[in-house]
């Protein structure tokens, strides 16, 4: 699974079939010996990416290594850009991914030139005329309420509490 939605990031890989360029962006020094395709987040069935760009065609399957054991697997989208960020606005409620933009000189190193971060989750709920501080005042009063009735300790509220707050601050995608 990729840690993405194509309707979010790539809508034109299902809309018109656009074929993007995606490739692993670690472990370059290395073969890879695996072929994968890649379904996202979503419930979507047309939530994958299955077509990869090969000489003069697409190909079913992308080369990729072999995954190992707690260790992450990066693998770049490239050229999506504004305009697949615009048309696939929020879908299933996936919010904007972290972006970088990155240039390359000739014959020399490459060079970050600017970094978005994605939306968080309490962004989304925002675009969707929700009020995050709001929701944590519910739930701080609920958790008031189960207190007072013995339905709930101190240290399990303040846990649901920090980790709601967390929650609230991270992106809609998988984080570590």
């Amino acid at each position: 699974y990729a840690n993405l939605s194509v309707f979010r990031s790539a809508p034109d890989t299902w809309a018109i079939d656009q074929l993007f360029p995606v490739m692993p962006i670690h472990r370059l020094e290395e073969q890879p010996r695996e072929l994968g395709s890649f379904a996202d987040l979503t419930c979507d069935s047309d939530g994958k990416l299955a077509r990869f760009i090969s000489s003069g065609s697409a190909k079913p399957l992308l080369e990729l290594h072999e995954l190992k054991d707690g260790e992450p697997y990066w693998i770049g989208l490239f050229l999506g850009g504004a305009y697949q960020e615009v048309m696939g606005n929020l879908h299933n409620l996936f919010g904007s991914t972290n972006a970088v933009s990155i240039r390359l000189s000739p014959g020399g190193p490459y060079r970050v030139e600017h970094v978005v971060r994605g939306q968080t989750n309490s962004d989304v709920l925002e675009a969707m005329e929700h009020d995050p501080e709001a929701l944590l005042e519910r739930l701080r009063q609920a958790s008031e309420e189960a207190i007072g009735s013995g339905d709930l300790s101190i240290s399990a509220a303040r846990r649901l509490m920090q980790h709601l707050e967390g929650s609230l601050r991270q992106t809609t995608y998988l984080e570590e």
